[in-house]
């Protein structure tokens, strides 16, 4: 009987260790995470979060469905960058600066990319999927959420921003 009970805490432990079962949801606060950009500088979420408006998208160079919605994103970015929206690219992938690095030299963009490589941010939000995206609000709440890439989502997305900056 002992022996089970051990084994019910190890399981428990580890699924715990491994972060949420569930993802953020909207409503709740976006969760903190440091990671490192392309060229290494540290990036604190807490420092972003309760400035304005942010999109943290998850993201992998090998994802077709990522790279068919970065342009969407990007555009976004840049029709709200002035008025204090920022954007960020979380790439997951496994290699982590050695491959997204250069994925990025040879196809730029005006978004900040954070490294995952060990996927920390991936489990603080709970992403099963990629992309994921989750617009946090300027009281650092999770204000709009999906998963995989759906042209409506950038259409919604594009309709919170402007009410959100009278445009």
């Amino acid at each position: 009987m002992k022996s089970k009970g051990f084994v019910v805490i190890i399981i428990f432990l580890l699924i715990s260790a491994s972060g949420p079962l569930f993802a953020v949801e909207v409503g709740e606060n976006a969760p903190a995470f440091v990671l490192t950009d392309i060229d290494k500088n540290y990036v604190f979420s807490k420092k972003l979060y309760g400035t304005g408006w942010v999109l943290v998208d998850f993201y992998a160079t090998w994802c077709e469905n990522c790279n068919e919605e970065l342009p969407y994103i990007e555009e976004l970015y840049d029709d709200f960058a002035d008025s204090g929206f920022q954007a960020m690219l979380l790439a997951t992938d496994d290699e982590g600066h050695s491959v997204v690095k250069p994925y990025f030299a040879s196809a730029p963009t005006t978004l900040t990319v954070l490294i995952d490589k060990y996927k920390k941010a991936v489990g603080s939000f709970g992403v099963q999927a990629l992309p994921s995206l989750f617009l946090v609000d300027p009281d650092g709440k999770i204000a709009f959420k999906s998963v995989g890439y759906h042209e409506e989502d950038i259409v919604s997305l594009r309709a919170i921003l402007a009410e959100a900056y009278n445009e």
